[in-house]
Parts: C-alpha cells; structure tokens; sequence
C-alpha cells in the first residue's frame, strides 16, 4: 500500500468521524437524515456526471457495472440504516467501535475467497485491530463477556458492519472494471468522483422509492426541515469516502484500505469525549493502543 494511499485513507478516517458525530447529534428520523445527504450530494455532483458520462461515451459502462452500484447503493443503504438506528440506541463510543471491527476480517476473508494472498503478518494486524474494537466499547476489563454485546444498538452496530463489508468488496470490482474501461480516457480521480456521485444517487433514489410505496411521504418534508445540517453531513461524508474510493484504485488490497479505515475508532472516542462529553475509560485507551499497534503491524 502506497504511502500516498496510507495518507489519503487517514484524512478520510478522521472525516468519517466527524460526520459520525453529526449522525449522532441528528433528531430527525434516520432515514430523512441519510436520504437527504444522499440527494444533496447526488445533485450537487450531477453536472459533473453528466460531462463524465458523455465525455466517456455509453459503450464504456459495461451491465456488471451497473448491476455492481446497485447493490453498492443497496449495502449503503443497510450501512447507513443500521448506523443510524444503532446512535438513536446507544453511545457512539459503544457503537462506532462495532460497527467498525467486524468489516477488518469480514473483508480479510472475502477477499481472501477471491484469491489475493494476505500474509500472517496481515491476518495479526486484523485480530489486533478487531481486539482493540471489542475492548474499546467496554468501561471495565472484567465486563468482557458475550453477554455484554447482546443490545439493540450493538445489534444495529453488526447490520452496519455486515453493510461495510458488502460495500466495501463491490466498490473494489465496480472501480476496478471503471477503469479498466475508461483509464485511456479519465484519470483515477476523475473516476472516483464520478462513481462517488453515481453512489449517491444510489442511495437517494431506493430510499425514495421506498418512502413512496410505503406510504411514508412525511419523510420527505422532514428531510427538508434538516436539509442545513444534512447537506454539511453529505459534505463530509463525500469528501471521506471520495478519498477511500481514490486510495482503492491506488491498492490492489482492499482489506489493507478496510483495516486502515479503522484508525477513525481512535478519532471518534476522541471527538466522543470533547465534542459529546462521553466518558473515557481504561479499556478504551487499551482498545485504541492495540487499533494502532494492529495498523502498524498489517502495513
């Protein structure tokens, strides 16, 4: 993993903490919330889809493509739902950890079916990484039991790693057959930009479609009411997962990306304690300590 990949993958860790604090802070209901990040950043980024599009031609978007966004926006959709849920039932620092641990060796595995090689090495960074995220959420080691994990936010946290992990596998295959068709005509930022923007769209319109059919039309008049602080989240929220997507073309490894990701854990208990007024514990100290030496050690 390049060391410009490495860099772009830490900025982006700590944006995606941040907006996790504003998704947190939100009162609406979850899915106005994200419906209305979503289509802040779906038409703002339009234009810019519409010159990629036709300046690439129609040709080069192949039907796997378009079969890979869409269940990209649907794993989105299961991501952000279950985050959302799981804030409106439990601190961001028993939450945030979760939901972020289980994704670094779910994709190990996944990627390993799929025929890249991960070294020992690696696969000891994962378990750190995954140990660190189990400890952080805790405020005593003698509280480390199964029992203590069986909540409704920790069982939302789990449906939003299980989502990370979907996510996370399809944009790799749906970016890297984006630029095997389009690399003699866009650079990789330009395509990350443009499947950054075509996933909003993604997310925006089967929410949409969902409020419709279900008969839940006053959630489009809530996601109006909040379009302020939705809009600054979509913000953030772009700007983190735009860097993720451009350090993926970078890296033939997405677990590498994934586990890196997690260092966030460390930038969210922080803003948690100052932003929040969360309390911090020794077992959330130790689970950032073993976060870190698990990067050190799987890069």
């Amino acid at each position: 993993m390049s060391v410009w990949a490495i860099v772009l993958v830490i900025i982006s860790a700590f944006l995606h903490a941040s907006w996790n604090i504003l998704g947190k802070a939100n009162k609406a209901s979850v899915q106005s919330f994200f419906f209305m990040t979503a289509l802040c950043m779906a038409l703002l980024l339009t234009p810019y889809l519409i010159w990629f599009y036709f300046t690439a031609g129609s040709q080069y978007f192949s039907p796997e493509f378009w079969i890979l966004l869409i269940l990209s926006g649907l794993l989105q959709i299961i991501y952000l739902m279950g985050l959302g849920f799981a804030y409106k039932k439990a601190d961001v620092g028993l939450v945030y950890p979760m939901a972020r641990a289980l994704p670094v060796l779910m994709v190990g595995c996944i990627t390993l079916s799929l025929g890249q090689s991960i070294s020992s090495l690696q696969w000891i960074g994962f378990s750190l990484i995954t140990g660190g995220c189990l400890l952080v959420p805790l405020t005593r080691l003698r509280e480390l039991s199964v029992s203590n994990y069986f909540n409704i936010g920790i069982v939302w946290a789990m449906v939003a790693a299980i989502g990370t992990a979907g996510y996370s596998i399809i944009d790799k295959l749906a970016l890297s057959e984006l630029f095997s068709q389009l690399q003699t005509i866009h650079h990789r930022a330009e395509i990350a930009i443009f499947y950054l923007g075509m996933q909003f769209w993604a997310i925006a319109l089967p929410l949409a479609l969902g409020f419709l059919v279900t008969g839940q039309s006053h959630q489009f008049k809530q996601a109006w009411q909040i379009k302020t602080p939705a809009f600054i989240a979509g913000s953030i929220m772009a700007l983190t997962y735009g860097l993720v997507l451009y350090a993926m073309l970078l890296t033939d490894n997405v677990s590498l990306v994934v586990a890196l990701r997690q260092i966030s854990i460390v930038f969210g208990l922080l803003l948690a304690v100052v932003v929040l007024k969360e309390k911090v514990y020794t077992t959330r100290l130790v689970g950032c300590v073993l976060i870190l030496s698990g990067l050190v050690v799987a890069l």
